[in-house]
């Protein structure tokens, strides 16, 4: 006679309970991922410029302009990125004669205020210069 073919309302209602749970579970998700590939953004943006101004530094250092012994050294602290005004760095320098240490630190900064706060994870980038002079 007649054969029953289709969905029940049950049925209906229950798929899509089932799915509207599964949508919950993958929305709460969501903000998390969005965050980490912010954060992994701005640690791969802060280790480009830490590289770019070691390089910048160690060109004026073997350049000779204004060399190995520059008066004061090359230290710089709460410096902006001109191309990048969202990323501050710092400088530090032992000022040897022989072998040079510096140290570049690169923040991203959250709240805009020039200095590293505790929530604003900073990239430090260390590297050794000799005096060939």
């Amino acid at each position: 006679m007649f054969s029953k073919r289709g969905f029940t309302l049950v049925e209906v209602v229950a798929a899509i309970a089932v799915l509207a749970l599964g949508l919950v579970v993958v929305l709460r998700l969501l903000p998390e991922g969005v965050r980490s590939a912010r954060d992994v953004e701005r640690s791969t943006r802060g280790v480009l410029l830490a590289q770019y101004k070691v390089d910048e530094i160690r060109s004026q250092i073997l350049g000779g302009n204004p060399g190995f012994d520059k008066p004061g050294g090359y230290g710089e602290t709460g410096e902006v990125f001109p191309d990048d005004p969202d990323y501050y760095y710092t400088v530090t320098d032992d000022e040897a004669s022989g072998i040079k240490e510096l140290g570049v630190t690169v923040w991203f900064d959250e709240d805009g205020d020039g200095i590293q706060d505790e929530d604003e994870r900073p990239i430090q980038l260390d590297t050794k210069i000799a005096n060939r002079g």
